[in-house]
Order: structure tokens, then sequence, then C-alpha cells
């Protein structure tokens, strides 16, 4: 009989990547546009966008936007991604990073163009439904899937409820400090995604 113990099982660990750069671009991604919202309600006060504070708003902005673009493909695919090998998951996803940066690029457009052309318009409302589709898709995956333990299942799900009451609210009133505090907690809710799946436990491995 060998004199050598056997190796532990559990014993070494690691985080996959789709939890530490899915999670952590989300994270960074979403206090991003926190700041960038708030920052915002000082820019609608002005009267011109030559200001330090539209500078301020448009780095934090689309910081979010490329940060968003790291985050979901990460999540999709890396080390297998959080949606296992689901191809809806994995495409949903995608679509959602995707209708996303196109939504808001096309958002902070408006600041130059003023009133959108109407194709612009159309384009933004395809990105929206795009968006929403692809994240929905996404979260009943992953919450049903095998992959993500705990809140991290159904961390999606809930921040897309969040976001999804609280944008609707906020384009029904015409209040801006209301839709502020509004955006501000979708923002909030999509940032704390992103830390549950930061810090999902690391995955057992056998040494």
């Amino acid at each position: 009989m060998s004199q050598h113990a056997a190796p532990a099982i559990g014993d070494t660990r690691t985080r996959p990547r789709w939890s530490s750069w899915g999670g952590g671009a989300l994270l960074v991604g979403g206090l991003a546009l926190l700041v960038a919202t708030v920052v915002e309600y000082f820019v609608w006060q002005t009267t011109t966008l030559e200001t330090g504070l539209f500078i301020v708003f448009s780095i934090l902005f689309l910081a979010n936007i490329v940060l968003y673009l790291v985050a979901m493909p990460a999540l999709a695919f890396a080390d297998g991604g959080i949606a296992g090998g689901s191809v809806i998951g994995r495409v949903g996803l995608v679509l959602f990073g995707a209708g996303w940066a196109v939504g808001q690029v096309i958002y902070w457009s408006s600041y130059f163009v003023g009133s959108l052309p109407s194709a612009l318009d159309v384009l933004g409302t395809v990105a929206l439904v795009v968006t929403y589709v692809g994240a929905i898709a996404a979260a009943v995956v992953i919450a049903i899937g095998r992959v993500a333990a705990g809140v991290a299942r159904w961390a999606l799900l809930v921040g897309l409820a969040v976001g999804a009451v609280c944008a609707g609210i906020a384009n029904a009133v015409s209040d801006q400090l209301l839709t502020t505090v509004l955006l501000s907690v979708s923002c909030a809710a999509q940032a704390l995604v992103g830390l549950v799946y930061l810090r999902t436990p690391a995955r057992r491995r056998t040494a």
C-alpha cells in the first residue's frame, strides 16, 4: 500500500474568469454609469455642452459602454461561461451587450443632434428590444442552469426587474430629479449584479 497521502479533494480552487472578468467589468461599468447619471443631472442644468461636467459625463458614460462590451462576452464564453453550453444563454448575453452599446451611443449622440432622425430613433427602439430580449433569455438560462449557484443564479433576473421598473417610471415622469434617482437605482442594481458575479464562490477542482 502506498505510503504517500492521497491528494486532497478541493484543496485547489480557481475562480472562473467569467466571474472575475465578466463580473468585475459589469461592476465597474455599473458604477461608472451610476456616477455618470448623477453628473448628467447637473449637465441638464447647464445651457451649453462646453463644460467640464459634460466631459466627465461623456467619459464615464462611454466607459460604461466599453466595460459592458467586455463583460458580456466574458460572461458568455470565459471558462465555459455563466450560461454553460447553452447557445441561447450565450447569444442572449452577446445581444445584451451589443444592443446596450448601440442604444447608449444613440442616446449620447442625441446631445449633439438634438431631435434624432427617424432612422436613428427606430434603431434605438430596436436596440432596446434586442437588449431586453437578450438579457431576459440569458437571465432565464442562468437561473435554471447549474453553473452559477445561490444568489448568482437569480441576480440578473432581479436586476433586470428592478431596472425595467425604474426605467419605465423614469420615462413616464418629467421631474429631472426623480428621473435621476430612478435611473441611479437601476445603475446600482446593475453594479450589484456584477458584484454578485464577482463574489461567486470559487470552483472546486481535484488536485
